[in-house]
């Protein structure tokens, strides 16, 4: 067999298994050597992908820190207007001495109830509605942004509520209310700033999802290869690589069958 036969054969060969590691990975860059420049941005579209997708596990986290702490909060102001109702009636010159204790022992239950949420409301072990010590964060970071979410103090604001509870005279219940009154109106405004902070995050995840999507698309046009392109090229390869295998070994024939004439 002539040198540049094998050479011919050993090139077919090599092109064989290079269509047939594209056509089992899925890929047309597989190492350096196919395509450098284009190997360095897939490299680096890859690491933006994951910084996104950390990202957007930090979104998630601080909406769902936002969605509990919401929830909780609801509670509270539940508490605070079944409260509200309670000390009206005890306000209410009809009520005896005996229906005012009933209320005023009730009203303390709920102030307890009230308290619990306050101190159980957690996430990873984060208190989201009490400062046990001082000023209370939760922070969430993405590659280009931080979004700080203060976290509110409510049990402060139960235990004044409880304080007032001892007294029950007119001027007592008067204090009542409206202390009840100003802590729905702070919870409230709390809520919505909770709130706000959500849509801000979701409208980031939103767009962080956009950005993975238009990054993936970005890698496989860089990568991914034309499956039915791949094969027709190691089904050509294939053949090429059989009819060379067999004019190879006819003429190896000739040659020997040339050498025996002559000798």
């Amino acid at each position: 067999m002539e040198v540049n036969n094998v050479n011919q054969l050993n090139n077919l060969g090599g092109l064989q298994q290079q269509s047939l590691e594209r056509i089992s990975t899925g890929l047309s860059i597989n190492d350096a050597a196919d395509n450098a420049a284009s190997l360095s941005i897939a490299d680096s579209l890859k690491m933006q992908r994951s910084e996104l997708s950390q990202s957007l596990q930090n979104l998630n986290t601080g909406i769902a820190v936002s969605n509990i702490a919401d929830g909780a909060l609801t509670s509270q102001i539940d508490i605070l207007s079944d409260m509200r109702t309670q000390v009206l009636e005890a306000m209410n010159g009809t009520t005896s001495q005996e229906g005012k204790d009933a209320i005023q022992n009730e009203l303390q239950k709920m102030m307890e109830n009230f308290q619990n949420i306050a101190g159980s409301t957690t996430f990873a072990g984060q208190n989201l509605l009490t400062n046990p010590d001082g000023e209370n964060q939760f922070t969430v970071a993405t590659a280009d942004n931080k979004t700080t979410i203060d976290l509110p103090a409510t049990d402060t604001m139960g235990a004044e509520l409880q304080t007032l509870l001892n007294d029950f005279s007119n001027e007592g219940l008067s204090n009542i209310l409206n202390k009840i009154d100003s802590t729905v109106d702070q919870l409230q405004d709390i809520r919505s700033d909770f709130g706000s902070t959500a849509g801000q995050m979701q409208s980031e995840a939103r767009n962080t999802i956009s950005a993975q999507i238009d990054m993936a698309r970005a890698n496989s046009s860089l990568t991914d290869i034309d499956f039915g392109a791949e094969v027709s090229d190691f089904s050509r390869s294939s053949i090429m690589s059989q009819v060379g295998y067999l004019v190879a070994t006819q003429a190896n024939a000739v040659q020997e069958q040339s050498v025996r004439l002559l000798s």
